[in-house]
């Protein structure tokens, strides 16, 4: 009984135990639910508040980016809009501007990172201070020194009965026989001083006056046999022996060359008839041909250094003695004589040489006289950068510079001044200091990366408008006469006191007009030929007797038109028809302004910056969307609408 009291009483603790730890286990599930939840929305509450913030963080992006984001067009890198949209000139959708690799705090500089600067392949060089050195090369061809040049001519009449030097080319020596003339004057003449000799001794105890009457007959008869050719030795020998001769021999004044023999014997001979002539070639001159370039490397008493091909590995030295102060049109060189020693012969006239000339400039300019240019002050040495350096637009030179920065490479433009061309450097005048590191090699890419952000560079000095401006309109005359302004009264007045049917007449040359116009913008050109010659014809149909008092304008402007007409008319290619527009929409801008259109219709008034070099130009179309004539379907929308000009009315219309 009591083992049944026991197993009966450890049954009912069992139970006990069993509900206890289940309760325990239900308790704690509960607890773990209720943690959960907790947990949850917590994390729900973090989230939401995350999200808050985020959501706040990208309304604050999203209102910062389109003031950051600049927009341009891919097609006129100056157009630059603080929003997207299309581009005023073309049409085309504008593009964010990437500022990744600009440097806002100068509109000249460029920042780009290291690896973009290897892939462009950008090189530096630092500027340096050296003297220029700079060997010029010319060709030249040696020819006779003037100086030393003789003409052997007749001083008197008479026939040539021998010469001596019968051929070209014969070697005379200073008193060598020529000629051998006869001459009658010659034989008068000898008798004159005769007599004049035998005066003055009869004289010699006369009166004062008769004494000198004698002498300066006897002087004046000397002085005629030596105008006459005859030496001092030949007259002292006449008056010596009284002995006169029809004959008179001709000496060679100069030792040299026979270059040329004029005369034959037994030819008359004038007083001044060239016989022969001699060239001394102990001393020769050589012309180089040098190019104008190279003019401010040569100056006078230069040595130049010469070869021919007759004296291979043989070098000859000549001095500059001129240079040609005007240049040949054709050749664009500048003629350089220089003097040679010619003594030993080896050098002949009309050879053909090969020479330089070393030079040394300082930083004035100025050629150094001494060669050696170790021994020259360096503070006298001018600047040098290598001549890949500069970007050359025929106005201007354009470097790039490099400027150490810690955020990466950094790069500027810079326009200098520059000097003449020192073999493989430029001398630097202005703009650069000793030590900045130019961009030698990669030059072009930054340039190019300047015009697409619309900064400026070489071709755009003045870059882009941040505000998507234009490109500065032209202010030449046919600009000039655009009306952005009402008319006055004067104008209006005068515009009045015109005929009507003058005006009227103007219709059918503005219709015309503006076929050429729609012709050009669709690239047609026979269409726009057959339209340039009815405007030909239009011209020649309007009476000019309805101008009256506008007359002269109007036959002024006429014959403009007409011109430009004739030559669209005679046009080869669309290029040629379009440069004829050119002219002739100015000249129909000037008619516009001069008499103005009647009807119902407006003109407007359209210009496009790209033409003309970039120049610019305006032209007339009757409709008020841009079609180009100048670049046709290629950029049909390029330009804009300036002005609308409303027809003209008289007042109460």
């Amino acid at each position: 009984m009591d083992n049944n009291i026991k197993r009966k009483n450890g049954g009912i603790n069992y139970l006990i135990r069993s509900k206890f730890k289940t309760i325990i286990i239900i308790i704690m599930i509960i607890l773990a639910f209720s943690l959960g939840v907790i947990i949850s929305k917590s994390n729900n509450t973090q989230v939401t508040s995350a999200n808050k913030d985020n959501s706040s963080t990208k309304g604050q992006l999203d209102n910062s980016a389109p003031q950051d984001t600049i927009w341009t067009c891919a097609m006129h890198p100056q157009i630059r809009m603080n929003k997207p949209g299309k581009c005023p000139i073309c049409g085309m959708e504008l593009i964010p501007l990437e500022s990744g690799t600009t440097a806002e705090s100068n509109s000249r500089q460029l920042r780009m990172s290291e690896t973009a600067k290897k892939i462009a392949q950008i090189q530096t060089t630092p500027v340096i201070r050296a003297f220029a050195n700079s060997e010029i090369r010319m060709l030249g061809k040696i020819s006779y020194d003037e100086t030393k040049l003789a003409y052997i001519t007749a001083w008197v009449s008479g026939r040539l009965d021998k010469l001596y030097a019968d051929f070209t080319g014969i070697s005379v020596s200073k008193g060598d026989p020529l000629v051998y003339l006869y001459s009658p004057q010659l034989l008068s003449a000898q008798e004159e001083l005769i007599q004049a000799q035998k005066a003055k001794s009869t004289l010699a105890r006369g009166s004062s006056i008769l004494r000198s009457t004698a002498d300066a007959t006897f002087v004046s008869a000397r002085m005629k046999l030596i105008l006459y050719g005859l030496t001092e030795k030949q007259i002292d020998k006449i008056l010596a022996t009284s002995q006169t001769s029809d004959h008179l021999t001709i000496y060679a004044p100069i030792g040299g060359v026979v270059i040329h023999k004029n005369a034959l014997e037994g030819m008359y001979v004038k007083p001044g008839t060239r016989i022969y002539t001699i060239a001394d070639l102990s001393q020769l001159w050589v012309y180089f041909d040098a190019y104008e370039s190279d003019l401010p490397w040569l100056q006078l008493g230069q040595q130049v250094t010469f070869t021919t091909l007759s004296s291979p590995g043989e070098t000859f030295q000549a001095t500059i003695s001129f240079i040609d102060p005007i240049l040949d049109p054709k050749t664009r060189t500048a003629k350089v004589r220089a003097i040679v020693d010619n003594k030993e012969g080896k050098l002949k006239p009309d050879m053909f040489v090969s020479g330089y000339v070393k030079s040394i400039l300082n930083k004035n300019g100025e050629i150094v006289s001494n060669l050696n240019s170790d021994k020259l002050s360096q503070s006298q040495a001018p600047l040098l950068i290598p001549a890949t350096a500069p970007l050359l637009t025929g106005k201007r030179a354009v470097v790039y510079i490099e400027i150490p920065n810690e955020e990466g490479p950094l790069f500027e433009g810079r326009v200098i001044v520059l000097g003449p061309r020192a073999g493989n450097y430029y001398i630097v005048k202005s703009g650069l200091y000793k030590g900045e590191n130019v961009v030698t090699n990669g030059a072009f890419k930054i340039d190019a990366e300047l015009q697409i952000q619309a900064k400026p560079s070489m071709m755009l000095p003045e870059g882009g408008g941040a505000t998507g401006s234009l490109q500065q309109e032209p202010t030449d005359k046919t600009s000039a006469l655009i009306k952005t302004t009402p008319v006055n009264s004067d104008k209006k007045e005068s515009l009045k006191a015109l005929n009507p049917k003058a005006r009227q007449a103007l219709t059918s040359l503005y219709d015309t007009y503006f076929q050429v116009h729609a012709a050009l913008a669709d690239d047609n050109l026979p269409k726009a030929k057959q339209e340039y010659d009815a405007l030909k014809k239009n011209i020649g149909d309007i009476d000019m007797s309805l101008f009256g008092d506008f007359h002269q304008k109007w036959m002024s402007i006429s014959d403009d038109i007409k011109n430009q007409a004739t030559k669209g008319a005679n046009a080869k290619d669309l290029e040629a028809a379009r440069q004829v527009f050119l002219k002739l929409a100015k000249s129909i801008i000037t008619l516009h302004d001069t008499f103005n259109h009647i009807g119902s219709q407006n003109f407007y008034l359209t210009f496009c910056p790209m033409v003309n070099n970039k120049k610019g130009t305006y032209w007339l179309q009757e409709v008020d969307t841009v079609y180009n004539p100048f670049y046709g379907k290629a950029m049909l929308r390029c330009g804009s609408i300036k002005d609308t000009l409303a027809p003209f009315k008289n007042e109460g219309e």
